[in-house]
């Protein structure tokens, strides 16, 4: 609760940075306009896709958009003057980017490598409540997203530096290497039925 009544406080502050100065300039307003709303158009759509398991290519691509966003509305909390327009504006943008702050600590990926040809193995951090690092797997759809076959958040384990994978025609087995601080058997061995894959 307290980071939320943070942020809440330093969106409040922000919005107060125009009241202090008596200048404007209008044609930065209008450019910070149509950043935020393209940026937040681009944020509120990845995040839906996200939401569906459709994540875009590359590690930092969405964080990129998240950045931007963040960027954009910060500039438009302290550039823009108080209207009753700006105020709907914000308490629409607060939920916005309370969840752009949370992407940032969630959902990282912190190693990745090819399960197959046609898809790969990411391990992902956990969010503030989880035990351990996620393992998914993705495949390619529509050439710019991965989309998630598998996800696996039950392990507990931190740390996974590789992960090795042998299957026959009924199971998949994992070893994964992981610091060995949350369960003390390193490589982790698991297995699961093909026909859950």
């Amino acid at each position: 609760m307290t980071p939320i009544l943070i942020l809440i406080g330093l969106i409040i502050a922000l919005n107060c940075v125009p009241l202090l100065t008596k200048r404007r300039f209008p044609k930065a307003e209008k450019a910070v306009m149509r950043i935020l709303v393209a940026t937040t158009i681009l944020f509120l759509i990845f995040t839906v896709f996200r939401f569906f398991g459709y994540n875009l290519k590359g590690n930092y691509t969405f964080q990129a958009i998240s950045w931007s966003f963040l960027v954009s509305a910060i500039l438009f909390f302290t550039l823009l003057k108080n209207t009753k327009k700006k105020l709907l504006t914000v308490l629409f943008l607060i939920p916005l980017v309370a969840w752009g702050v949370i992407t940032f600590t969630t959902d990282r990926v912190v190693y990745e490598d090819k399960f197959d040809d046609q898809r790969n193995i990411v391990v992902t951090t956990g969010g503030f409540l989880a035990c351990g690092e996620n393992i998914h797997i993705t495949q390619t759809k529509f050439g710019i997203f991965d989309k998630e076959v598998l996800h696996i958040d039950h392990l507990c384990l931190t740390g996974i530096d590789k992960i090795e994978i042998s299957s026959d025609s009924k199971h998949l087995d994992f070893l994964i290497y992981h610091d060995g601080e949350l369960d003390s058997e390193n490589p982790y061995n698991y297995t699961l039925d093909r026909e859950k894959y």
